[in-house]
């Protein structure tokens, strides 16, 4: 077995997504109650998250003195472009 050094950004990456991991072994298998069981897990998460970036998102208005509006539509924006950013890359890379 070859065992290959890890730089330091990569070990910082692995042990920030840690807990990404572990949100995603929560959800059961897709054989279990014919997926039904996956997609309630998924979906709760899928909530406890969005209620979480909201929260998230209103303290850091508050701090930094936005509007709500203005810190939504900007969070939104950001919310929905990085994934479309992130991909873009990845298929660059990969070209």
């Amino acid at each position: 077995m070859i065992v290959e050094e890890v730089g330091c950004a990569s070990a910082i990456w692995q042990f920030v997504s840690m807990f990404w991991k572990v949100v995603g072994a929560v959800v059961p298998p897709r054989h279990i109650w014919g997926g039904w069981a996956s997609f309630l897990v998924a979906l709760a998460i899928i909530g406890i998250i969005t209620t979480l970036v909201g929260e998230v998102a209103t303290v850091l208005g508050c701090v930094i003195n936005l509007k709500p509006a203005v810190t939504g539509i900007t969070l939104v924006a950001m919310g929905t472009s990085l994934p479309d950013t992130f991909a873009s890359m990845q298929a660059a890379r990969s070209s």
